[in-house]
């Protein structure tokens, strides 16, 4: 099934796309309680977002909230926040009564650009990411850039490294003019005035119609992606650029470093590792590490605090639990340069013993 996304300048297009009545139930992350005036009288169930709470015990949680205010199977489930609760969401409702249908408002750069796209749903287990999941599309995507007007510093840089990473893939032109987009408003951040200003206020405010051009053209470089290749045999496993050491990233750091982050480290160990393998352009990991800093994220282990104290050994070692392995090789994917990105099938041991090399 196809997602419709809904990319809307203000959150008055909400109200058609919800039926007039009945069986809508809404989980909203609790930071965003304030929303809930959007969705008429439905029953709110209110979740308590972060990555330590995306476990199955909530799962089973907010199932039976759902039980207990009456949602049959003919029930849509509405999940209104970050990644983290539109993935519990979306899991939740692909499992409760054999599945119901559900959708999504996201209120994060993260989760406007990827989470909240392509049907992903899951939770972690031992704190290995998203290892329990099922792919299930939402009914529809409502994506309001207004919205991110209230993030902080943190929450926001987060989604830009999976916004350059869909255009590493995908999108050369729109690489350059969202590095150069989100490297403005870093310096717009850092020369604030008034230090109460968000960091998602800048940003907006910066260039709205830039920043609704990117979102879009993330949500639908990835829908395209998601509609060609749903179970992820093929193209989509490129989605997956930086993840594989991020997961082990995040892994490690118990939830002291974001997603985005560890993206962004990520992508420049695959780089990294394609120039190691002699795969890749010449000079496109240290163009890529400096880009990534231009936007304030953080491109090596020692430039943020939750990881220099990592070994590369340390992440390789963590790989052999990840999703994309096979026996003993993973589909590895590699960065060679913009738009020139490949899914190889490694061996286990040689991604080992590269990473034991690398700084």
């Amino acid at each position: 099934m196809k997602s419709t996304i809904h990319i809307n300048g203000n959150l008055n297009g909400l109200q058609d796309l919800q039926p007039a009545t009945g069986n809508v139930y809404v989980i909203i992350d609790k930071n965003l309680q304030h929303l809930a005036v959007h969705f008429k009288q439905f029953p709110i169930i209110i979740f308590e977002g972060g990555e330590n709470n995306k476990l199955l015990e909530n799962v089973s949680s907010l199932a039976s909230s759902l039980l207990e205010a009456g949602a049959d199977r003919d029930a849509l489930i509405i999940g209104v926040g970050g990644g983290i609760t539109t993935d519990i969401t979306g899991f939740t409702a692909s499992i409760y009564k054999r599945g119901v249908k559900f959708a999504f408002v996201p209120t994060t750069l993260l989760a406007q650009v990827d989470a909240s796209i392509g049907g992903k749903n899951g939770v972690n287990l031992h704190s290995y990411k998203n290892i329990l999941g099922t792919i299930s599309q939402p009914e529809w995507v409502f994506i309001c850039p207004e919205l991110l007007r209230t993030l902080p510093e943190d929450e926001f840089k987060a989604g830009i490294a999976e916004v350059l990473k869909t255009f590493i893939l995908f999108d050369k032109q729109m690489y350059t003019a969202a590095v150069e987009y989100f490297s403005q408003v870093a310096q717009k951040y850092c020369n604030r005035e008034d230090k109460n200003t968000t960091y998602g206020e800048i940003a907006v405010e910066h260039n709205l119609e830039l920043l609704t051009q990117i979102i879009g053209k993330c949500a639908r470089y990835k829908s395209g992606v998601v509609e060609r290749d749903e179970f992820e045999k093929g193209e989509r496993r490129l989605l997956n650029l930086g993840h594989t050491f991020a997961h082990s990233i995040e892994k490690f750091t118990q939830g002291k470093i974001s997603h985005g982050y560890a993206v962004s480290i990520g992508m420049v160990i695959a780089a990294k590792i394609a120039q190691a393998m002699g795969l890749a352009q010449h000079g496109f990991p240290e163009k890529l590490a400096q880009d990534l800093r231009s936007c304030a994220l953080p491109a090596l282990l020692g430039e943020h605090p939750a990881t220099a104290h990592l070994t590369m050994g340390e992440l390789a070692g963590a790989i052999t639990k990840d999703k994309k392995v096979h026996g003993s090789n993973i589909h590895f994917i590699l960065p060679k340069g913009l738009e020139d990105v490949e899914d190889i099938l490694v061996p286990i041991t040689e991604i080992n013993n590269i990473a034991d090399d690398l700084r």
